[in-house]
């Protein structure tokens, strides 16, 4: 698939879990009313300002804010529990970065729609998938389709922007289902995952 002229490799969902769905849905409800009331501050501005090379941070600016404070979120949680190699840094503020492809097209993927969207997809993905349509455009299908694949279209943006072909890649597998390798990238990759289903 092609996205503001960028090869993306499409991705099939994640297949659900069947256990804990509860409690994924719950995180989820949480996660929508955090955004209601999401804001940055200007410590967060220029902690953003200065992890990310220009071209990427002119893709976080172009994220809603809710998106944006769920990326620091992200980031600060790494923080937390250690290190963070720039790569993972801004991996972590820029991972949801392709959901914009869909307002780009005119296509709604705000707040309201990505809450019951992120709750249909932990509890029912193959009904997410039958829904979403490729085609570029400002229909529903289309953001469900952006839902589904922002990993990739995100990494391929970020690549475009100048940011590292390991940061690119933590962002094109940050919602991958399976287990992560045992390697230093692998490693990063798991602290990411970690970190984003905290937040």
């Amino acid at each position: 698939m092609r996205v503001d002229g960028l090869l993306v490799e499409e991705r099939q969902p994640a297949p659900a879990p069947a256990t804990h769905w509860l409690a994924r849905v719950r995180y989820r409800i949480g996660q929508f009313l955090r955004g209601l009331t999401a804001a940055i501050s200007a410590e967060e501005q220029q902690l953003v300002a200065g992890t990310l090379p220009p071209g990427a941070l002119a893709l976080f600016l172009r994220m809603p804010k809710d998106a944006q404070r769920h990326s620091l979120n992200v980031l600060h949680t790494l923080q937390a529990t250690g290190e963070v190699p720039a790569d993972l840094a801004v991996a972590a503020l820029l991972h949801d970065v392709g959901k914009v492809a869909a307002t780009d097209a005119g296509a709604y993927l705000g707040l309201w729609l990505r809450g019951p969207t992120v709750l249909l997809e932990a509890v029912w993905p193959g009904l997410l998938a039958r829904l979403a349509d490729p085609t570029p455009s400002s229909q529903p299908g289309y953001a469900l389709y952006v839902q589904i694949h922002h990993p990739a279209i995100g990494a391929a943006w970020a690549k475009a922007a100048g940011c590292s072909e390991l940061a690119c890649w933590l962002i094109e597998h940050h919602q991958d289902s399976h287990q992560p390798g045992s390697g230093t990238r692998e490693a990063l990759l798991a602290r990411l995952r970690a970190a984003d289903g905290a937040n």
